[in-house]
């Protein structure tokens, strides 16, 4: 059972979600029956796949395994945000009996994904209600709510706590995700700003501030970045 675990794990860990399943269907052919690790590496290959039905399927069978396992909730919530199926997703969350930074990060990264910024806050809100410290995952996902809601007030108030907690010194994704929250709020000025103290600048980047000129009119600016 191990030998299959390390494979599938390897499989996930690469991105190669169809020999997951392949995997999967190979090592209950030969009778072993899976476990908490075989079940959240599949429902992340499902996920990724946006194979919602066998997600589902996945989900009745391991069923068993979800009170001894905060790994295996945070798979099937992600698994169902990232499907687009929110609702079911919410609903996996609030039924988990221990949720962490992760349960909650993937909700978030769902409802921004699929242009619900509105809900993403409400959802952020109720999960530092709970005590809980986002993470950069988190925080990259909550600058993409503020980008879509057009909530600066919110946007500069993630930012000073980004940079309070030396986040934005390690963190590629959450550079960028600042550039384009200020860009998409209007913000050129500062979004310029954020752009030329950052340490370092992908082509993500670079994209973010020279869409946020071209999207506010800016066209010079834009040719010039």
């Amino acid at each position: 059972m191990s030998c299959w675990n390390s494979l599938i794990s390897g499989y996930t860990l690469h991105g190669l979600h169809d020999e997951v399943v392949r995997c999967f269907g190979y090592m209950q052919d030969e009778g072993f029956l899976p476990d908490v690790i075989t079940f959240s590496c599949i429902l992340k290959a499902c996920g990724n796949m946006r194979s919602l039905e066998k997600g589902k399927q996945i989900h009745i069978i391991s069923k068993g395994f979800l009170e001894k396992s905060i790994e295996l909730g945070n798979s099937l919530v992600g698994m169902y945000a990232k499907c687009g199926d929110l609702e079911r997703a919410q609903e996996v969350l609030n039924e988990l009996p221990v949720r962490d930074i992760l349960s909650w990060s993937a909700l978030i990264g769902g409802y921004t994904q699929q242009g619900k910024g509105h809900e993403a806050m409400i959802c952020f809100d109720q999960m530092i209600c709970k005590g809980l410290s986002p993470n950069a995952v988190t925080y990259a996902s909550i600058l993409k709510a503020c980008s879509q809601t057009r909530d600066i007030k919110k946007g500069k108030q993630i930012h000073d706590e980004i940079v309070k907690r030396g986040f934005l010194e390690k963190n590629l994704v959450l550079g960028s995700a600042l550039v384009d929250m200020y860009a998409k709020c209007g913000m050129l000025a500062k979004a310029q700003e954020v752009f030329d103290e950052l340490v370092v600048r992908d082509v993500v980047t670079w994209n973010a501030l020279i869409s946020g000129y071209s999207q506010n009119k800016q066209g010079h600016e834009a040719l010039e970045c």
